[in-house]
């Protein structure tokens, strides 16, 4: 029979597995179309360009993760941006067992573990150079702090929560909602201090945003008009996000509604935590905007992977029915691991692998040229690390050129990448392109893709990418 101290140390074994695991599938794919951005942003950043690139009047969040994205990038490539989102999700991991293990025990924290490390959705964004990560690690260390202050009675933890709960916040200002279940928790757990409680995280949250919003209010009212205006849906119904929330949480929420029902003396406390499973669901279902769905959700499961450990926990501590409960709570455990390496076979997928073609551009482009390329981001990545293009703004995007940002004919440009994906050029363009007759076909590549259909079938389908070289610049049809 395990004991207290086995249960903890099975809990980071479990963890160490985990991480292990991560660390050897980080090159899965080529950069992610986010990922592309936040390093160059990163990148222009170091450099003293970006507040005047004007990154905060369309990015959701402050240059503090693309800072730290580029500072990886330049140890170890895009892994080494990788390593760096990794770390901090392993903070996450270790935050949330910690939170499991002060509210509800030893025996919940290890379950927790083989919880976290299960879960395809996790692991995904795990993996990811992107925002949501320490936006993640914030949350989840907010919620842990809060933990300590109930255990430990000392407000030192208060501060913990604050700033973590802040750095949640500039690394993704959406993340303001998820202050709803950090507050829940501390009213449960703290009952009688938590009026003190809560005007001390209220006054040194709100000074600092106000520090920070400020200076540059101008950058942050544009943000706001982008926003309200820019909203892509990618071919995705409501139907479809549905869908793909049911299925990346659907399994959670009834592990963490088992933990409700037997969290009979939290009865409060639980319902926050399994509650916070709703909260982006419904933003994304009422509001109909796909974008970032299924790394919302898995920020907003922080607070419910706790409650499906302790679920699990009194499911193998069933002594009626000991065999029946442990062989139960195995088969469900294998069924949860098929399940994630299903999904993160998918998600591994997920979108075309840029490398081939930008290895091309990269080896063939010459200071100076411009580019036009619809799935811009990745390739960009690329070409402005190496130098061989003197800024970002050097390519144009369908977004860029339907907007009125280009300031020379289509026929002018010195390279046309097209690429299927998320952001396809419209038919204008490629006919304009197609009229210009001195644009060859040099490069092309293909790349499997999977993707949920809107038959709500998942789809391996082949994405094409061909660079086209522009052999005569001073064509007559030059538009």
């Amino acid at each position: 029979m395990m004991t207290m101290k086995s249960y903890n140390r099975m809990a980071w074994l479990i963890a160490g597995l985990w991480l292990l695991f991560c660390l050897f599938t980080l090159n899965y794919n080529g950069p992610f179309f986010d990922e592309g951005i936040y390093i160059t942003a990163g990148q222009r950043t170091l450099e003293g360009h970006g507040v005047t690139d004007g990154y905060l009047g369309w990015f959701a969040g402050s240059l503090l993760w693309p800072v730290l994205a580029a500072l990886g990038y330049k140890v170890a490539g895009l892994i080494g941006t990788r390593l760096v989102a990794l770390a901090l999700a392993t903070i996450a991991f270790v935050a949330t067992v910690q939170a499991a293990k002060n509210l509800f025990g030893l025996r919940a924290g290890f379950w927790t573990a083989v919880m976290l490390a299960i879960s395809a959705p996790f692991m995904a964004l795990a993996r990811l150079g992107v925002y949501d990560v320490p936006a993640l690690a914030g949350v989840a260390v907010a919620f842990w702090a809060v933990a300590e202050l109930h255990r430990r009675d000392h407000r030192v933890w208060l501060a913990v929560a604050i700033g973590a709960f802040i750095l949640a916040l500039f690394s993704k200002y959406p993340m303001g909602l998820m202050l709803l279940p950090i507050l829940g928790v501390l009213f449960f757990l703290r009952e009688t201090r938590f009026i003190t409680d809560v005007g001390v995280f209220g006054f040194v949250s709100l000074a600092i945003t106000l520090a920070f919003v400020l200076p540059l209010r101008e950058q942050f009212d544009y943000l706001i008009g982008w926003q309200l205006a820019n909203k892509p849906t990618f071919g995705i119904t409501p139907l479809m996000v549905g869908y793909s929330i049911l299925y990346r949480t659907g399994a959670l929420f009834l592990l963490a509604a088992g933990g409700w029902l037997v969290a009979w003396d939290k009865r409060g406390l639980a319902s926050v935590m399994l509650l916070s499973l709703i909260i982006w669901p419904a933003y994304h279902l009422i509001s109909g905007n796909p974008a970032s769905e299924f790394k919302h959700v898995v920020i907003g499961s922080v607070f419910a992977f706790p409650l499906a450990g302790l679920g699990f926990s009194a499911l193998w501590d069933n002594t009626k029915h000991r065999v029946a409960a442990r062989s139960f709570a195995v088969v469900i455990v294998l069924a949860l691991t098929a399940l994630g390496l299903v999904q993160l076979g998918q998600f591994n997928r997920a979108w075309p692998d840029a490398r081939p073609a930008a290895t091309y551009l990269v080896d063939h482009v010459q200071p100076g040229q411009k580019l036009l390329i619809n799935e811009s981001w990745p390739y960009t990545l690329y070409l402005y690390l190496t130098g061989r293009i003197s800024s970002p703004w050097d390519v144009f995007d369908a977004y860029r050129i339907t907007h009125g940002q280009s300031t020379i004919g289509l026929c002018e440009y010195d390279w046309f990448v097209d690429s299927h994906g998320s952001y396809e050029w419209p038919e204008s363009i490629l006919e304009t392109i197609k009229q210009c007759g001195s644009f060859q076909s040099v490069f092309s590549t293909t790349s499997t893709v999977i993707g949920l259909g809107k038959d709500l079938n998942f789809v391996s389908y082949p994405v094409n990418v061909t660079v086209w070289q522009n052999t005569w610049k001073g064509n007559s049809k030059n538009k």
